[in-house]
Protein backbone atom coordinates (compact mmCIF):
# COMPACT_ATOMS: atom_id res chain seq x y z
CA UNK A 1 0.00 0.00 0.00
CA UNK A 2 3.12 2.04 1.22
CA UNK A 3 4.56 1.74 -2.32
CA UNK A 4 1.27 2.99 -4.40
CA UNK A 5 0.72 5.90 -2.78
CA UNK A 6 4.26 7.10 -3.18
CA UNK A 7 3.66 6.02 -6.45
CA UNK A 8 0.94 8.27 -7.03
CA UNK A 9 2.33 11.18 -4.68
CA UNK A 10 5.30 11.51 -7.33
CA UNK A 11 3.38 11.35 -10.23
CA UNK A 12 0.84 14.00 -8.63
CA UNK A 13 4.17 16.43 -8.17
CA UNK A 14 5.17 15.50 -11.74
CA UNK A 15 2.00 16.80 -13.13
CA UNK A 16 1.97 19.69 -11.31
CA UNK A 17 5.61 20.56 -12.03
CA UNK A 18 4.56 20.01 -15.88
CA UNK A 19 1.17 22.36 -15.31
CA UNK A 20 3.27 24.97 -13.53
CA UNK A 21 5.94 25.33 -15.90
CA UNK A 22 3.12 25.54 -18.85
CA UNK A 23 0.95 28.09 -17.03
CA UNK A 24 4.62 30.23 -16.56
CA UNK A 25 5.31 30.09 -20.01
CA UNK A 26 2.18 31.56 -21.28
CA UNK A 27 2.18 34.05 -18.75
CA UNK A 28 5.70 34.85 -19.66
CA UNK A 29 4.93 34.47 -23.42
CA UNK A 30 2.10 36.27 -23.14
CA UNK A 31 4.06 39.28 -21.13
CA UNK A 32 7.25 39.19 -23.59
CA UNK A 33 4.80 39.42 -26.69
CA UNK A 34 3.39 43.02 -25.96
CA UNK A 35 7.16 44.28 -25.79
CA UNK A 36 7.84 42.28 -29.31
CA UNK A 37 10.72 40.17 -27.87
CA UNK A 38 11.06 36.81 -26.49
CA UNK A 39 7.73 34.85 -27.69
CA UNK A 40 7.41 37.48 -30.62
CA UNK A 41 8.19 36.46 -34.01
CA UNK A 42 10.95 38.59 -34.98
CA UNK A 43 13.38 39.09 -37.75
CA UNK A 44 16.48 40.91 -38.68
CA UNK A 45 18.87 40.54 -41.76
CA UNK A 46 21.93 40.41 -41.72
CA UNK A 47 24.86 41.98 -44.63
CA UNK A 48 28.05 41.23 -45.39
CA UNK A 49 30.23 42.65 -47.84
CA UNK A 50 33.23 40.20 -48.53
CA UNK A 51 33.50 40.83 -52.51
CA UNK A 52 36.77 42.50 -52.33
CA UNK A 53 40.68 42.19 -52.94
CA UNK A 54 41.58 41.02 -49.43
CA UNK A 55 38.32 38.24 -49.38
CA UNK A 56 37.13 39.83 -45.93
CA UNK A 57 34.53 41.24 -44.41
CA UNK A 58 34.54 45.08 -45.06
CA UNK A 59 30.83 46.12 -44.32
CA UNK A 60 31.93 48.29 -41.22
CA UNK A 61 34.07 50.70 -42.50
CA UNK A 62 32.48 50.84 -46.37
CA UNK A 63 28.56 51.07 -45.59
CA UNK A 64 27.10 54.43 -44.11
CA UNK A 65 23.07 54.17 -45.51
CA UNK A 66 21.56 50.59 -46.05
CA UNK A 67 18.05 50.70 -48.18
CA UNK A 68 16.03 47.23 -48.08
CA UNK A 69 13.22 46.30 -50.23
CA UNK A 70 11.31 43.04 -49.31
CA UNK A 71 9.31 41.61 -52.34
CA UNK A 72 7.01 38.67 -52.10
CA UNK A 73 6.80 35.52 -54.45
CA UNK A 74 4.52 37.45 -57.04
CA UNK A 75 7.28 40.17 -56.91
CA UNK A 76 5.07 42.72 -54.78
CA UNK A 77 6.61 45.17 -52.29
CA UNK A 78 5.51 44.27 -48.75
CA UNK A 79 8.18 45.99 -46.80
CA UNK A 80 10.84 49.07 -47.70
CA UNK A 81 13.14 50.41 -44.81
CA UNK A 82 16.23 52.74 -44.56
CA UNK A 83 18.74 53.28 -42.16
CA UNK A 84 22.21 55.02 -41.60
CA UNK A 85 25.03 54.03 -39.42
CA UNK A 86 28.43 55.28 -38.90
CA UNK A 87 31.31 53.83 -40.16
CA UNK A 88 32.97 51.24 -37.57
CA UNK A 89 35.88 48.44 -37.23
CA UNK A 90 32.57 46.30 -36.06
CA UNK A 91 31.13 44.25 -39.76
CA UNK A 92 27.99 42.35 -37.83
CA UNK A 93 25.39 44.38 -39.16
CA UNK A 94 21.66 43.61 -39.23
CA UNK A 95 18.71 45.51 -39.87
CA UNK A 96 15.45 44.82 -37.95
CA UNK A 97 12.12 44.17 -40.24
CA UNK A 98 8.66 43.17 -40.10
CA UNK A 99 7.12 41.27 -42.23
CA UNK A 100 4.86 37.53 -41.65
CA UNK A 101 6.16 34.52 -42.00
CA UNK A 102 7.18 33.32 -45.56
CA UNK A 103 9.59 33.59 -48.41
CA UNK A 104 10.85 36.57 -49.52
CA UNK A 105 13.29 38.50 -52.09
CA UNK A 106 15.32 40.88 -50.49
CA UNK A 107 16.87 44.01 -52.84
CA UNK A 108 19.76 45.96 -51.28
CA UNK A 109 20.92 49.18 -52.45
CA UNK A 110 23.66 50.45 -49.38
CA UNK A 111 25.95 53.58 -49.80
CA UNK A 112 29.12 55.11 -48.08
CA UNK A 113 30.56 58.34 -48.34
CA UNK A 114 32.68 60.04 -50.11
CA UNK A 115 35.08 62.73 -48.90
CA UNK A 116 34.88 64.83 -51.76
CA UNK A 117 32.55 67.79 -50.74
CA UNK A 118 31.14 67.87 -53.89
CA UNK A 119 30.73 64.45 -54.72
CA UNK A 120 27.07 63.07 -56.32
CA UNK A 121 24.88 60.56 -54.92
CA UNK A 122 23.24 57.31 -57.34
CA UNK A 123 19.30 58.16 -57.82
CA UNK A 124 17.28 55.26 -56.73
CA UNK A 125 14.22 54.14 -58.37
CA UNK A 126 11.15 53.86 -56.53
CA UNK A 127 10.76 50.40 -56.10
CA UNK A 128 7.67 49.57 -56.05
CA UNK A 129 8.36 46.73 -58.31
CA UNK A 130 11.93 45.07 -58.47
CA UNK A 131 12.05 45.95 -61.76
CA UNK A 132 11.99 49.89 -60.41
CA UNK A 133 14.81 49.30 -57.79
CA UNK A 134 17.36 50.17 -60.17
CA UNK A 135 20.30 52.79 -60.02
CA UNK A 136 21.03 55.94 -61.87
CA UNK A 137 24.22 57.89 -61.67
CA UNK A 138 23.38 62.19 -62.49
CA UNK A 139 25.46 63.46 -65.99
CA UNK A 140 26.31 67.05 -66.40
CA UNK A 141 25.56 68.79 -69.76
CA UNK A 142 23.26 67.37 -72.91
CA UNK A 143 22.88 65.66 -75.54
CA UNK A 144 26.67 64.61 -76.66
CA UNK A 145 28.65 66.81 -74.40
CA UNK A 146 27.07 64.01 -71.29
CA UNK A 147 29.88 63.93 -68.75
CA UNK A 148 30.15 62.96 -65.43
CA UNK A 149 33.17 64.97 -63.42
CA UNK A 150 32.82 64.63 -59.83
CA UNK A 151 33.56 62.18 -57.03
CA UNK A 152 30.59 59.47 -56.47
CA UNK A 153 29.49 58.26 -53.16
CA UNK A 154 30.24 54.49 -52.88
CA UNK A 155 27.10 52.56 -53.99
CA UNK A 156 27.20 48.89 -53.18
CA UNK A 157 24.28 46.33 -54.78
CA UNK A 158 22.82 43.10 -53.10
CA UNK A 159 19.85 40.26 -53.45
CA UNK A 160 19.11 37.48 -52.29
CA UNK A 161 16.36 35.16 -53.55
CA UNK A 162 13.73 33.05 -51.77
CA UNK A 163 14.34 33.87 -48.38
CA UNK A 164 12.86 32.05 -45.56
CA UNK A 165 11.67 33.69 -42.96
CA UNK A 166 10.33 30.75 -40.71
CA UNK A 167 7.44 30.67 -38.39
CA UNK A 168 9.30 30.59 -34.94
CA UNK A 169 9.81 32.30 -31.57
CA UNK A 170 12.11 35.24 -31.27
CA UNK A 171 14.07 36.68 -32.95
CA UNK A 172 15.52 35.23 -36.16
CA UNK A 173 18.63 35.97 -38.02
CA UNK A 174 18.10 35.77 -41.94
CA UNK A 175 20.37 36.16 -44.43
CA UNK A 176 23.22 37.52 -45.13
CA UNK A 177 22.53 39.50 -48.33
CA UNK A 178 26.10 40.30 -49.93
CA UNK A 179 27.15 43.09 -51.56
CA UNK A 180 28.85 44.19 -54.50
CA UNK A 181 30.69 47.43 -54.94
CA UNK A 182 29.59 49.49 -57.58
CA UNK A 183 31.73 52.21 -57.72
CA UNK A 184 35.62 52.43 -58.39
CA UNK A 185 38.53 54.73 -58.04
CA UNK A 186 40.97 54.87 -60.72
CA UNK A 187 44.13 56.96 -60.79
CA UNK A 188 45.86 58.03 -63.95
CA UNK A 189 50.00 59.09 -63.16
CA UNK A 190 52.01 60.04 -66.41
CA UNK A 191 55.39 60.57 -65.40
CA UNK A 192 58.21 62.14 -68.13
CA UNK A 193 60.80 59.05 -68.87
CA UNK A 194 63.89 61.35 -68.22
CA UNK A 195 62.01 62.72 -65.17
CA UNK A 196 62.03 66.06 -66.04
CA UNK A 197 58.63 67.92 -64.18
CA UNK A 198 55.38 67.72 -66.22
CA UNK A 199 52.84 70.22 -66.56
CA UNK A 200 49.21 69.61 -65.37
CA UNK A 201 47.64 72.16 -66.97
CA UNK A 202 49.18 70.43 -70.69
CA UNK A 203 46.90 67.39 -70.61
CA UNK A 204 43.23 66.16 -70.75
CA UNK A 205 41.85 63.17 -69.87
CA UNK A 206 38.84 61.12 -70.17
CA UNK A 207 37.13 57.83 -70.17
CA UNK A 208 34.31 56.96 -72.31
CA UNK A 209 31.65 55.75 -70.03
CA UNK A 210 27.85 53.89 -71.22
CA UNK A 211 26.94 52.82 -67.94
CA UNK A 212 25.49 55.29 -65.88
CA UNK A 213 22.32 53.23 -65.36
CA UNK A 214 22.28 49.70 -63.33
CA UNK A 215 18.96 47.50 -63.01
CA UNK A 216 17.86 45.74 -60.28
CA UNK A 217 20.28 42.51 -61.10
CA UNK A 218 23.12 45.01 -60.77
CA UNK A 219 23.61 44.75 -64.85
CA UNK A 220 24.08 47.90 -67.20
CA UNK A 221 20.74 48.81 -68.88
CA UNK A 222 21.13 49.01 -72.50
CA UNK A 223 19.37 52.28 -72.54
CA UNK A 224 22.21 53.98 -70.69
CA UNK A 225 23.52 57.15 -71.98
CA UNK A 226 26.86 57.46 -74.01
CA UNK A 227 29.26 60.05 -72.03
CA UNK A 228 32.51 60.65 -70.91
CA UNK A 229 34.23 60.52 -67.06
CA UNK A 230 36.48 63.40 -66.81
CA UNK A 231 38.74 63.87 -63.80
CA UNK A 232 37.31 65.14 -60.62
CA UNK A 233 40.92 65.79 -59.36
CA UNK A 234 44.26 66.75 -61.78
CA UNK A 235 47.43 68.04 -59.79
CA UNK A 236 50.79 68.01 -59.58
CA UNK A 237 52.33 64.57 -57.61
CA UNK A 238 55.96 63.65 -57.35
CA UNK A 239 56.33 59.49 -57.29
CA UNK A 240 59.22 56.94 -58.08
CA UNK A 241 59.90 55.19 -61.16
CA UNK A 242 60.13 51.53 -59.07
CA UNK A 243 57.52 52.28 -56.29
CA UNK A 244 54.76 54.15 -57.88
CA UNK A 245 52.89 54.41 -54.77
CA UNK A 246 55.76 56.51 -53.35
CA UNK A 247 55.66 60.21 -53.11
CA UNK A 248 57.96 62.32 -52.43
CA UNK A 249 59.27 66.23 -52.64
CA UNK A 250 60.39 68.88 -55.14
CA UNK A 251 63.95 68.57 -53.95
CA UNK A 252 64.42 65.14 -53.73
CA UNK A 253 66.09 64.03 -57.38
CA UNK A 254 65.32 60.12 -56.62
CA UNK A 255 61.01 61.22 -57.50
CA UNK A 256 60.80 62.76 -60.48
CA UNK A 257 57.40 65.31 -60.83
CA UNK A 258 54.30 63.90 -63.00
CA UNK A 259 50.56 64.21 -63.62
CA UNK A 260 48.16 62.63 -61.62
CA UNK A 261 44.18 62.42 -62.89
CA UNK A 262 41.77 60.86 -60.36
CA UNK A 263 38.27 59.39 -61.44
CA UNK A 264 35.74 57.72 -60.01
CA UNK A 265 33.76 55.78 -62.35
CA UNK A 266 30.39 52.98 -61.99
CA UNK A 267 30.72 49.71 -62.59
CA UNK A 268 33.30 48.44 -64.82
CA UNK A 269 31.65 45.49 -66.95
CA UNK A 270 34.38 43.16 -68.29
CA UNK A 271 32.97 42.88 -71.84
CA UNK A 272 32.75 47.10 -72.15
CA UNK A 273 34.47 48.61 -74.31
CA UNK A 274 35.83 51.39 -72.55
CA UNK A 275 38.56 54.10 -73.53
CA UNK A 276 40.94 55.81 -71.78
CA UNK A 277 42.38 58.89 -73.75
CA UNK A 278 44.60 61.39 -72.27
CA UNK A 279 45.52 64.36 -74.94
CA UNK A 280 47.58 67.48 -75.36
CA UNK A 281 45.19 70.31 -74.63
CA UNK A 282 46.88 73.09 -76.55
CA UNK A 283 46.36 70.54 -80.00
CA UNK A 284 44.28 68.05 -78.93
CA UNK A 285 46.73 65.70 -80.49
CA UNK A 286 46.36 61.84 -78.64
CA UNK A 287 49.15 61.08 -76.02
CA UNK A 288 47.70 57.88 -75.18
CA UNK A 289 44.76 55.76 -75.83
CA UNK A 290 43.94 52.40 -74.47
CA UNK A 291 41.26 49.38 -73.69
CA UNK A 292 40.76 50.50 -70.21
CA UNK A 293 39.14 46.77 -69.42
CA UNK A 294 41.66 44.70 -71.45
CA UNK A 295 44.95 46.99 -69.73
CA UNK A 296 42.82 46.97 -66.01
CA UNK A 297 42.43 43.07 -66.69
CA UNK A 298 46.26 42.52 -67.46
CA UNK A 299 47.51 42.24 -63.81
CA UNK A 300 44.16 39.86 -62.91
CA UNK A 301 46.99 36.85 -62.60
CA UNK A 302 48.49 38.56 -59.78
CA UNK A 303 45.80 37.64 -57.83
CA UNK A 304 44.67 33.89 -58.12
CA UNK A 305 42.11 33.91 -55.20
CA UNK A 306 40.13 35.84 -57.59
CA UNK A 307 38.54 33.80 -60.39
CA UNK A 308 36.56 35.35 -63.31
CA UNK A 309 37.13 38.84 -64.80
CA UNK A 310 33.58 40.03 -64.00
CA UNK A 311 34.76 39.41 -60.05
CA UNK A 312 37.94 40.67 -60.44
CA UNK A 313 36.95 44.22 -61.48
CA UNK A 314 34.32 44.05 -59.15
CA UNK A 315 36.82 43.05 -56.12
CA UNK A 316 39.50 45.57 -57.03
CA UNK A 317 37.83 48.80 -57.17
CA UNK A 318 40.67 51.29 -56.27
CA UNK A 319 43.06 50.89 -59.87
CA UNK A 320 46.27 52.81 -60.02
CA UNK A 321 47.76 53.02 -64.10
CA UNK A 322 51.05 54.73 -64.84
CA UNK A 323 52.19 55.63 -67.84
CA UNK A 324 55.82 56.78 -68.72
CA UNK A 325 56.31 59.75 -71.59
CA UNK A 326 59.64 60.22 -73.67
CA UNK A 327 60.59 62.60 -76.16
CA UNK A 328 57.90 64.83 -78.07
CA UNK A 329 55.29 63.80 -75.61
CA UNK A 330 54.65 60.25 -76.91
CA UNK A 331 53.89 57.32 -74.67
CA UNK A 332 56.55 54.85 -74.32
CA UNK A 333 54.27 51.47 -74.35
CA UNK A 334 56.26 48.96 -73.12
CA UNK A 335 57.08 50.69 -69.65
CA UNK A 336 53.58 50.90 -67.81
CA UNK A 337 52.65 50.08 -64.21
CA UNK A 338 49.19 48.63 -63.09
CA UNK A 339 48.14 48.14 -59.48
CA UNK A 340 51.85 48.46 -58.79
CA UNK A 341 52.94 45.72 -61.61
CA UNK A 342 55.32 46.47 -64.46
CA UNK A 343 53.15 45.24 -67.99
CA UNK A 344 54.26 45.20 -71.18
CA UNK A 345 50.98 44.84 -72.81
CA UNK A 346 50.99 41.91 -75.52
CA UNK A 347 50.50 42.52 -79.31
CA UNK A 348 46.87 41.12 -79.32
CA UNK A 349 45.77 43.90 -77.49
CA UNK A 350 44.22 47.00 -78.95
CA UNK A 351 46.53 49.92 -78.62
Amino acid sequence: MRTWHLHNWIKQILTSVVLLGYVCGLTSCDAVYEDQSGCAINYRVAFRFVKNVLQADAFGSQVTTVHLNIYDKGGRLVYSKSEARNVSEINDYFMEVEVVPGKYDLLAWCEGESLAPDAVRFGLGDGAAMSGFGATLPLSGSGAALSSSSDIHKLFHGMSADVDFPEAWGMTTVGPVYLTRDTNHLSVLLQNVDGRPLDASQFTFEITGHNNRLNWLNEVMPESDEFVYTPWSVEQTYSSFDRPEGRGTMEDPEIPAGVLAEFTTSRLMAGMPQRLTVRLKSTGEEVLSIPLIKYLLLVKGKYNKIDGDQNYLDCYDDFTMMFFIGEGMTWVKTRIYINGWRVVPPQDVDM
